[in-house]
């Protein structure tokens, strides 16, 4: 007679997760304040610390300890290679330090402006004046203007913003000295006052106006 061989293959239930008991786990030193942090002496690059005052954890660097996330400040974040950005012969560090050097540079280039083209007559000799602020105003905001709109006409442009009288500074930079003389600007109103002591040879004269917000 036969003997027959029975495999039995028993299943047994077991968890792939291992239980982590508290005790197991590793902590960071800790500090009850910021101060307490920066009182440390004689950290080493790479320290870390955890800040029980605002629940932080703060790590040591070459220019102290910084708030270890990826949320810093600008003045926080160091620049790839410290840079003279505004000729003062001092390098900037950080990423604030460039954008303070950098915003008087890039604003003042927005400031200077020249008004729109203003007819003068010159055909007799005469002291008269003209108010360029006025007629600054009037071109940038008169009916004469058009303004872009979206597809539909539905959106239109925004009015163009204008500054105040006081708010800007009058230049003359340039005067046929044949057609111009005694030149002078109000600085309250944009009243220049002139003297024309020539007629013009050609269409060619010209008189340049700048402005300059303040």
């Amino acid at each position: 007679m036969k003997r027959i061989k029975l495999f039995i293959l028993l299943s047994v239930p077991f968890s792939v997760f291992a239980q982590i008991d508290a005790d197991q786990l590793m902590g960071l030193p800790t500090a009850t304040d910021l101060a307490e942090i920066t009182g440390i002496t004689g950290p080493t690059i790479g320290a870390t610390v955890y800040n029980l005052d605002d629940d932080e954890i703060y790590r040591f660097t070459s220019t102290g300890w910084q708030i270890a996330t990826d949320d810093q400040t600008a003045s926080e974040v160091i620049l790839d290679a410290a840079t003279d950005i505004d000729g003062d012969a001092v390098n900037e560090v950080t990423v604030e330090d460039a954008i303070q050097d950098i915003a008087p540079i890039t604003s003042k280039a927005g400031r200077v402006f020249y008004p729109p083209s203003i007819e003068i007559d010159a055909s007799t000799n005469i002291t008269t004046s003209i108010n360029l602020y006025n007629a600054y105003t009037t071109q940038f905001t008169g009916p004469g203007l058009v303004a872009s709109s979206t597809d539909g006409g539905t959106t239109f442009a925004p009015p163009i913003p204008v500054y105040g009288p006081t708010e800007l500074y009058y230049y003359v930079t340039f005067a046929d000295p044949a057609v111009f003389s005694n030149i002078s600007i109000d600085g309250n109103t944009g009243e220049m006052t002139y003297t024309i002591i020539g007629q013009p040879t050609d269409f060619n004269t010209l008189i340049n106006v700048v402005f300059v917000v303040k």
